[in-house]
């Protein structure tokens, strides 16, 4: 079996192409914003934007796109409240999540249910994070490489459109 390689596939966790993005530009891509939500709870946030992305040709993939003022506050604010949302260890329930809102969009039904039932257990939508410059992206995916992937083709995008 051949796989092409990309450039998605290496895009890294974090990076800065030294752009402060803001939620204009998110929403000149082809992102669709489905909601806006509150930074109650998000230190140095100053939007969050949660919505998909479609590739042509290709199925829409769920982000939740935070924008801080620099890159720098985007590492040092951004990261463990993104670690929190997304991954094997995201807490998934809004009484225990520092962050509460949007909670219900970072989770998905997952695992097998019994004598082929519905599934049984609650996941992480989000399986990792990209810092890409002023933004943390949780990107839908099933684990970090795919999650980090999907981040990389929002990047190009924003990058596309500048």
């Amino acid at each position: 079996m051949c796989s092409a390689t990309t450039e998605e596939e290496n895009f890294p966790q974090i990076s800065d192409p030294g752009q402060v993005f803001t939620l204009d530009d998110l929403l000149k891509t082809t992102f669709k914003e489905s909601s806006n939500y509150s930074t109650e709870g998000l230190p140095g946030s100053s939007d969050v934007s949660y919505g998909f992305l479609r590739i042509p040709g290709g199925d829409p993939y769920e982000y939740e796109v935070r924008f801080y003022k620099s890159h720098q506050e985007a590492v040092d604010l951004g990261t463990p409240l993104a670690i929190e949302g997304s991954g094997d260890t995201a807490i998934l329930s809004k009484s225990d999540s520092t962050y509460k809102e949007g909670v219900k969009n970072r989770r998905m039904a997952c695992g097998s249910g019994v004598g082929g039932g519905a599934r049984s257990g609650i996941c992480s939508k989000f399986g990792s994070y990209a810092i890409f410059g002023n933004l943390v992206m949780l990107c839908e995916g099933a684990d970090n490489t795919q999650s980090v992937e999907r981040c990389g083709l929002l990047a190009t995008e924003l990058m596309t459109n500048e």
